[in-house]
Formats: structure tokens, C-alpha cells, sequence
């Protein structure tokens, strides 16, 4: 029977653990699991715990701050896992922990490499209007998701995801990934696939002030950029009397307001959203909103949303 440890602290890797707790066909046994402390996990989108997996069917579970200190490495050496498999950590593998497991340490990641290679890759590719993406199974090397490809699988982004469906999109992609492929892994058995490195493409880390929207751009891009950033991320906001204000969903009307400027409130929908004319002088839908205190509320409800948004 194959030993494969888990280093994963999301919704994702709640996916994989659970799909290989429940398949009646997988041979492989999970050892543990390697979590964040919930200190620093729950200021990272998407945090899960794993206490309650762990306790329901006693897998040993270990927080940490650093993947890499000293205690952790002696807890996941015990183990004497066959893999490793990484998803949802930002902290670079080291060489000890990466030749630890029998066969290696293989990462998850939300793209389809070598296009996407970076951070925030579910974020940027709603940004940037991608619909036909995948998730990607790679050896892990010293260099960020650089080693080979073990698996990928596609899906498409729809215009009605946000960034929680499509990563509800990538966690059922990464578990039936595990559950085709872990039997071979833990057995040391890998099937690689050829990348073309002329379609690499490469995210820089955002960070919540990166969140300001600018109704100058189109309506689509404006509601892209809403849906790409929403909840459990900090959100997209506009600024009115020096408050954010944070846009948690939106839809692209299409419809055209040529007479109007950049800002204006045109109208109230039955879905309790307000219209705002866009740059390209149609209007986004704005539907629910959150304030800096985490009141929520309806656009169309709050008097304060009349005639334009600033």
C-alpha cells in the first residue's frame, strides 16, 4: 500500500484528501497532512483546518508556520511518506523536504502550465477574460512550477463564475486527478506531458489594494474584474466619502447609455442591483456590496445610491 502526505491548507486539498477517504478504489493511504496555524491561515483565502477530517478518521495532522523548520521535516520524515503533494502553500519547498518521500514531491496548480505559472492564477485568468483553463499536476524542483507534468485536466470559465465557483471548479479537477492517479504515484509509476514553452505565461502576486475598480474601462472588464476578486478574496471596491466600498457580484447588462457620463447611476433592477455606465457607455449591474464595518446590503436598497456612484 502507497503512502502519500498531504502539505495543503484549502478547499482543494480538502477535495484530494476527501476523494481518496471516500473511493472504494484507491489502494493508497494517507499518512498525514501538513496545515498552516490557523494564525496566519485564516488571513489566506479559501483556509480549512482539516480538524474535522482529521479527527473523523484519525489522520495525523500537523500545523506549522514554516513547511520547512526543523520540527515539521522530522514530523513528515516519521511518516516515511512514498509522495508528497502539495496545493494551496506559498512557501518554496527546500531541498530536504523535497528529498524526503520516496518518489518525490508533486504540486497542484490552478492553471494550465507553463501558461499561468505565478501566483494568483484563478484571479488573473477571470481578469483576463480566459474561459478554456485547467489544473496541473508537476514535479516539484527547486524552481517555482518549473518540473515536469505528471497530469492536467481542462474546464471552462463561464461568464457567471466568480473566483470561489471556478476554484470549486479546480478542487473537483484536482480530486479526480488524485483518484486517477495516486495508486501509480505512491508506486513511484509517472506519465509526463510535453509542454510547449512558447505559450508560457507568467501572474505576479496581487494584493488587496490592486482592488480599486476604474468605471473607465468596459463593462465586461469592470464586471470581470468584480467576479474575479470577490469573496473569499478582499473584494473589488470603489471609493465614496473615503469609505470602500466592496462589490461582491455584478453582471454585464449590455445595455447602452450613450447620453450619460462615466459614474451614473441609470437605473434599478428587480435583482436588487443598480446600473452604472461603464467607459465604453454601457452599464454594469452592481448587486451586492460590502462595508468596511462587514455590514452587507443590496445596491438597490441603500438610499445612498441614487445618482452616481462617487
Amino acid at each position: 500500500m502507497g503512502k502519500v502526505l498531504f502539505v495543503a491548507c484549502t478547499n482543494v486539498g480538502q477535495a484530494m484528501i476527501e476523494g481518496i477517504i471516500f473511493s472504494k478504489n484507491v489502494e493508497s493511504e494517507i499518512v498525514g497532512i501538513v496545515n498552516l496555524n490557523t494564525k496566519r491561515g485564516l488571513s489566506k483565502a479559501n483556509y480549512h483546518t482539516y480538524l474535522d477530517i482529521s479527527e473523523k478518521y484519525n489522520i495525523p495532522l500537523h500545523f506549522c508556520d514554516n513547511v520547512n523548520d526543523q520540527m515539521t521535516l522530522d514530523w513528515i520524515r516519521e511518516k516515511k511518506p512514498d509522495i508528497i503533494i502539495q496545493t494551496g502553500w506559498s512557501q518554496k519547498f527546500k531541498p530536504e523536504l523535497l528529498n524526503i518521500p520516496t518518489y518525490g514531491c508533486i504540486g497542484e496548480h490552478p492553471a494550465p502550465l507553463p501558461k499561468g505559472r505565478g501566483a494568483a492564477c484563478i484571479n488573473w485568468a477571470i481578469l483576463t477574460g480566459e474561459t478554456e483553463w485547467a489544473d496541473s499536476f508537476f514535479k516539484m524542483v527547486d524552481e517555482y512550477d518549473r518540473g515536469e507534468v505528471y497530469a492536467q485536466k481542462s474546464f471552462e470559465i463561464k461568464e457567471y463564475d466568480n473566483v470561489k465557483t471556478v476554484y470549486d471548479k479546480v478542487a473537483m479537477c484536482a480530486r479526480d486527478i488524485v483518484l486517477e492517479n495516486i495508486d501509480n504515484w505512491t508506486n513511484g509509476v509517472f506519465d509526463t506531458i510535453t509542454l510547449d514553452e512558447s505559450k508560457a505565461t507568467y501572474y505576479k502576486r496581487r494584493t488587496p489594494d490592486d482592488g480599486a475598480i476604474d468605471f473607465n474601462c468596459s463593462a465586461k472588464e469592470v464586471h470581470d474584474f468584480i467576479r474575479a476578486q470577490t469573496e473569499p478574496y478582499p473584494g473589488a471596491f470603489f471609493m465614496r466619502n473615503d469609505e470602500k466600498i466592496y462589490v461582491l457580484s455584478s453582471t454585464n447588462t449590455r445595455k447602452s447609455y450613450n447620453n450619460n457620463k462615466v459614474g451614473d447611476i441609470v437605473g434599478v433592477t428587480e435583482t436588487g442591483g443598480i446600473l452604472v455606465v461603464c467607459g465604453d457607455k454601457n452599464a454594469v449591474e452592481l448587486r451586492r456590496y460590502r462595508l468596511s464595518d462587514n455590514s452587507y446590503g443590496w445596491f438597490a436598497e441603500n438610499k445612498l445610491f441614487k445618482d452616481k456612484i462617487y
